[in-house]
């Protein structure tokens, strides 16, 4: 299956949830790949100090090397198979999205490392708010999105390439 329309991002909601997120025609899929503690291991550490962060580290050791055969997994297969999977797992059509604004990285983060976020404003008025862990992860989500949002896509960051990071985006003058 290519795997050149993919790339991971974490639903922040009342659990957090890693998804695998594939763009095939004018659907996007989301497919669980973690959740709970798998998908946000930095929470021990915050909870549990010294402890947690050694406790922590083995987690997400443990976490890593399972996402990483998931989606070795689930990337051989069609998206639309992987639906019923889970009963997170959803697909959403473009004419769905109202907006959707791809914006750096909070100032103060509460929930560990992340390159970004990207936000999507459903036409029901329901939001999803979700982290985009890696500048790997930003890089694609910023190459694919435009390709199905169109106009509907605000960009609100640009690449720093003497940080080696995404940032706010200036304005032109």
């Amino acid at each position: 299956m290519d795997t050149n329309g993919t790339f991971n991002a974490k639903l922040v909601a009342s659990s957090y949830r890693k998804y695998r997120v594939y763009l095939r025609r004018a659907d996007i899929f989301f497919i669980v790949i973690a959740g709970g503690l798998s998908a946000n291991p930095d929470m021990l550490t915050v909870h549990f100090g010294l402890l947690g962060a050694l406790i922590g580290h083995i987690v997400k050791k443990r976490a890593k090397k399972k996402n990483e055969e998931t989606i070795q997994r689930i990337d051989q297969l069609d998206p639309e198979q992987l639906l019923s999977e889970h009963k997170h797992n959803f697909k959403l059509h473009t004419s769905e999205i109202r907006e959707a604004r791809v914006d750096p990285r909070p100032w103060l983060m509460m929930s560990g490392n992340q390159a970004g976020r990207c936000k999507l404003f459903l036409r029901d008025g329901r939001k999803m708010n979700f982290e985009l862990e890696t500048n790997e992860d930003m890089s694609a989500a910023l190459n694919l999105l435009p390709q199905l949002l169109n106009s509907s896509l605000i960009v609100n960051v640009e690449w720093d390439e003497q940080k080696k990071k995404y940032r706010k985006k200036k304005a032109h003058q």
